[in-house]
Formats: structure tokens, C-alpha cells, sequence
């Protein structure tokens, strides 16, 4: 069972989806403002279900300022707005997963399992473990990421990508394999992937390497010293 936050003005919506998402165990709690969204927030949730169209606060803003704040709970935009530039903007704020309506109950319950399988392993796996690449070092027990000392806020996207590179320093991967890493759901093109790798490489500047083998994929290196 997970905490499900369900952020939506539309009463039918809350009221069916909701159903469908106690039926598969979830407690749901539901918010149909920004403000009220906010508060719910800070109470703490397992998933975060984020229509983009509200009366006080745009979603995208409300995406901003919970990863803004360090929050990496996993969120799953599901909206009306379907054009590329609205979903690479959500993704690039840190959204976990972007749906377009209509889409069904279903549909939304399966994702909202898959985010919560993938979220559980993070607890699981929290040992009190230190990745350390060139003058990169994650701490796989606090969700920190430092650069050359340098705390780095990433999204979880971001996180999820460099803490898959780094497990394995040196390995090429595939651009197919990370893609169904951090989107199993297989719905992203791969210049979303670009757009993640760019934000990496400006957020980590020179503490480590992310090498585009071009048309292949990426490794991570530690950077060459003179």
C-alpha cells in the first residue's frame, strides 16, 4: 500500500480514480488547489498523482517548487496539455512519468505500481554505501550527490541516471538499456535522455566525465588530469 496524493480540481476525476486506487490498496488523499496541494505535500506521500491545469497554481510551478525544496518523492503528471514542449518541460522539472487524457483508471493504477516498485529497492538498497568517480561521490544512504564538494541538487531522474553510470565507471551503456531503466514504461523519445545527460554535465562540471559514444551510448569516467 502507498500513500497516493491525487492533485486534481475535477470532482468526477478524484472520485473514480480515487476509487480505483483504493481498490488496489492505496491510501489516497486528495487536493484540488495548489495551496491545498502544498500543505498535503509537506505531510508526506509515496506518489504524487499531478494534474497541470489548477485554479491557483500551475502544476509545472507546483513541480518546480517541490523539487526545488529536495523533495524526490516520485511524480506522475497526468494532464490534457500533450504537446512535446509541455512534456519535456515536465520531465526536465523532475515529473517521474507524463500521461496524457484521456487515459484510464487502469492505466494510472499499473503506473502508479510501477513508480512504487521502483521507489521501494531505493529504501532497501539506503546501506551506508559511497560511490566515489574523479571528484564525484554519492552517498547512496542520504540521496546526496557531491561534486568536487559541492552538494548537487538533481532531480530524481538526474539522480536515478548518474547513479546508474557511476555503479559501473568505465562501462558503456546503451542508450536502449538506460532508457528502460529510467522509463520502463517505454513512452519517451531520446531526446529526453539527451536533455537529461546535458543537465548532468552542466550541474556536475568537471568532477567527472559522461562520454557520448556516438550512437551507442554513455560511460562515466573520472576527468583527465594534467
Amino acid at each position: 500500500m502507498a500513500r497516493v496524493l491525487l492533485i486534481d480540481d475535477d470532482e468526477d476525476v478524484q472520485a473514480v480514480l480515487g476509487l480505483y486506487l483504493q481498490r488496489d490498496g492505496h491510501a489516497v488523499q486528495a487536493a484540488r488547489t495548489g495551496q491545498e496541494a502544498l500543505e498535503a505535500i509537506a505531510q508526506g506521500s509515496d506518489v504524487v498523482l499531478l494534474d497541470l491545469t489548477l485554479p491557483d497554481l500551475d502544476g509545472l510551478e507546483l513541480l518546480r517548487r517541490l523539487r526545488a525544496n529536495g523533495d524526490d518523492v516520485p511524480v506522475l503528471v497526468f494532464t490534457a496539455r500533450g504537446e512535446e514542449a509541455d512534456r519535456l518541460l515536465g520531465l526536465g522539472l523532475g515529473a517521474d512519468d507524463y500521461v496524457v487524457k484521456p487515459v484510464s483508471p487502469r492505466e494510472i493504477c499499473l503506473r502508479v505500481a510501477a513508480l512504487v516498485r521502483r521507489r521501494a529497492p531505493r529504501a532497501a538498497d539506503a546501506a551506508s554505501a559511497v560511490v566515489r568517480v574523479g571528484d564525484l561521490e554519492i552517498h547512496l544512504d542520504e540521496h546526496r550527490v557531491l561534486a568536487g564538494g559541492r552538494e548537487v541538487a538533481l532531480t530524481p531522474k538526474e539522480y536515478d541516471l548518474l547513479a546508474l553510470l557511476a555503479r559501473q565507471p568505465g562501462r558503456l551503456h546503451t542508450r536502449a538499456a538506460v532508457l528502460d531503466h529510467l522509463w520502463p514504461q517505454g513512452y519517451v523519445t531520446e531526446h529526453v535522455l539527451d536533455v537529461h545527460v546535458a543537465a548532468l554535465r552542466r550541474k556536475l562540471g568537471d568532477s567527472v566525465r559522461i562520454v557520448t559514444v556516438r550512437g551507442v551510448g554513455y560511460r562515466l569516467t573520472a576527468p583527465e588530469r594534467p
